[in-house]
């Protein structure tokens, strides 16, 4: 054995083809064959095979070496080392002059952080890239993520996967699908795009309670305040809770999310809109709604006359939720509200009232009382005022959406009354 190992360092040392300072040096092998294929000479390395080139140590069961081209086939249990990062495979190829490992099969890299795997990855040793294809999986502490293909810098730390790519975090219970991810580790950063979705199970709720969320992009944060943001036509489903904006950001540990960019939200048979609005949940269930800026809530008060919405209005906006249900909205500055009377089911008019604060108390998802605070106007219209006319009685900026986000994304129509065309 200490022969052919002494004979493997003169040869390989001594290949006239290996570039300055690329030399493979056979450590070991329990026997040594040579042999001429398709005219190179070649030599085999059998059993307990050990080679060096610089930093690179290589073991496996079975190495066959080509000579003129600097090539090894390396097969059974193979071992390419290069510093910390460990690179396995049932057999690779390894290039003498690109100083490059090519795995096949079950692939392996592991660099003290992460573990890739997947049936194929290639390795570059001096450029310190790995590139993977075909069931690519790659887990660190904290998530796991699948992919068709990923490209793993090194030095930057950087992950950028194409195809089918999935992130799960278990902590989190955050799932996001999309078709291309750039991850940077270093910077605790990462970015999805391509149809975006996260998928969020509360599995503490009835049932299961699931929040998706669809974007253009998505971008998470991992520094010292945890969030997920989603930009460019975002549309947001939980349980009764749906909404749009332009930009969506959760802040996981604080339960909330911030919702930007013409945002609208719904629960159940209400619609809100405003300028900002910030959503806060308690034991992962709705807590608080605030609204800033041109503050606008508005729901449909008859089934049958679908004409017929009550409306709220003010600078500022909040709903409180207790047990699943709206409990109380708050409207302040400038105030005005809109609420169509019945009576015995039968249409009755409306109340049109403004104030400096006008709050409405909510029982069994029906309005108990709406009380008026504050330089208060009032005016009832009678049912025969009402009846067919119902469009003239729009508070300047309604808006109803007709269709909102679901399951998945949809066109949404938006009816706009001559006073906000105006």
């Amino acid at each position: 054995m200490i022969l052919l190992a002494a004979l493997g360092v003169v040869f390989v040392s001594n290949t006239a083809q290996a570039q300055p300072g690329k030399v493979i040096v056979l450590q070991n092998a329990d026997s040594l064959d040579g042999r001429v294929i398709d005219g190179e000479d070649a030599r085999e390395f059998i059993g307990n095979v050990r080679i060096v080139q610089e930093n690179v140590r290589i073991t496996c069961d079975r190495a066959l070496q080509f000579i003129r081209q600097g090539r090894l086939v390396l097969t059974g249990n193979v071992i390419v080392t290069d510093d910390s990062v460990t690179l396995r495979a049932p057999r690779a190829v390894y290039m003498r002059d690109e100083r490059s490992a090519e795995a096949f099969e079950s692939v392996a890299l592991d660099d003290g952080t992460s573990l890739l795997t997947a049936r194929y990855g290639k390795y570059f040793v001096d450029q310190r890239i790995a590139i993977f294809r075909d069931r690519v999986r790659a887990r660190d502490s904290l998530s796991v993520m699948t992919a068709d293909s990923l490209t793993y810098y090194r030095d930057d730390r950087r992950s950028v996967a194409d195809g089918h790519v999935t992130v799960m975090n278990a902590a989190d219970r955050v799932t996001i699908t999309g078709g291309h991810l750039d991850h940077q580790a270093a910077r605790n950063y990462s970015r999805m795009t391509i149809q975006p979705v996260l998928v969020q199970v509360d599995s503490t709720a009835s049932g299961g309670d699931t929040l998706v969320v669809r974007g253009r992009v998505m971008e998470a944060y991992r520094d010292s305040v945890r969030r997920l943001v989603a930009s460019d036509s975002v549309e947001i489903v939980r349980a009764d809770l749906a909404a749009v904006c332009g930009l969506a950001v959760f802040y996981t540990a604080a339960d909330s999310i911030l919702l930007r960019k013409s945002p609208v939200i719904w629960y159940r048979d209400t619609q809100v809109t405003g300028d900002s609005v910030n959503v806060y949940l308690q034991a992962r269930q709705l807590h608080r709604v605030h609204v800033k800026g041109d503050a606008f809530a508005v729901s449909r008060s008859d089934s049958v006359s679908r004409d017929r919405f009550d409306q709220l209005n003010g600078e500022m906006l909040r709903m409180l939720f207790l047990d699943r249900m709206l409990r109380r909205i708050d409207v302040e500055v400038n105030a005005t509200s809109i609420y169509h009377l019945t009576e015995d089911s039968v249409a009755n008019g409306l109340n049109k009232t403004s104030g400096d604060r006008i709050v409405l108390l909510f029982e069994d998802g029906k309005v108990r009382s709406i009380n008026v605070i504050g330089g208060v106007e009032g005016q009832y219209v009678p049912e025969n005022l009402v009846k067919n006319r119902e469009g003239e009685y729009r508070i300047p900026g309604f808006q109803w959406i007709e269709k909102r986000p679901k399951s998945g994304l949809q066109s949404r129509k938006v009816t706009r009354t001559a006073a906000q065309k105006k």
